[in-house]
């Protein structure tokens, strides 16, 4: 199927109106995700956001232009979410030390932080292949993903990887147990067709995303070597 005609059709808006130019980029989004920077002509870009294609041009510079402002408005975008994640993660290192239980509970909580996002946010569904392109062929565009949203995650999740591990978070080691983690994560964005034949899931349903976070953190503290997380109670988890 045309990914076009999946876009629900838009009505067109004022010429240089900001609700034209937003409409555009919303589309072109989700066909550049779908198809690739090569796969999407100007002409679908602009008839699925029903505006004229010279709008491209105007609002964008063309077709380059257009795709570097859907990676910068997908930075802005996840930064509410990834912004404070950075932060707590960050401050929730200096904070554990070399307490194990307290790391435990941070790599916990980021791993229901990020899963819950993953799976329950629509927007994500066609943001991560989009940046899954970025991994696998990178672009001029690259670089902006890699500097604003890519790398300050991967540092933070590092550092907690060097107090689990006892390593330099700039380490060999602590870069590459770093991108496992975040991967086990991530897998379940981009691989959701993989896991829901396997299990026959139609959804990530409560349960279902419970049951993923679980066996995620549970691999994930183990790796790290970090203890099952107490429980409020004084039990684990």
């Amino acid at each position: 199927m045309d990914t076009a005609s999946t876009i629900e059709p838009k009505t067109r808006g004022r010429p240089g109106g900001a609700e034209s130019r937003a409409r555009v980029l919303e589309c072109a989004g989700q066909l550049f995700a779908a198809r690739g920077f090569d796969g999407v002509t100007t002409r679908e870009l602009a008839s699925a956001a029903a505006v004229n294609i010279s709008a491209i041009t105007y609002y964008f510079e063309g077709k380059e232009g257009l795709y570097h402002a859907v990676l910068r408005q997908l930075v802005e975008e996840t930064a509410p979410m990834f912004d404070p994640m950075v932060d707590r993660l960050d401050a929730g290192v200096r904070e554990a030390g070399a307490d194990p239980q307290k790391l435990a509970a941070l790599a916990g909580w980021y791993v229901h932080a990020l899963l819950s996002g993953i799976l329950m946010d629509p927007k994500i569904r066609w943001q991560m292949p989009l940046v899954m392109r970025e991994f696998q062929q990178p672009s001029a565009g690259f670089e902006l993903l890699f500097a604003e949203r890519i790398n300050p995650m991967h540092n933070a999740i590092a550092k907690l990887v060097g107090a689990a591990k006892g390593l330099e978070a700039t380490s060999t080691e602590a870069i590459l147990i770093t991108a496992t983690v975040i991967g086990q994560c991530m897998a379940f964005g981009f691989a959701r067709a993989v896991i829901f034949a396997r299990t026959g899931w139609q959804d990530y349903t409560e349960e279902n995303r419970r049951q993923v976070i679980e066996t995620v953190t549970s691999g994930i503290l183990g790796m790290l070597g970090l203890p099952p997380i107490a429980t409020e109670k004084g039990g684990r988890t």
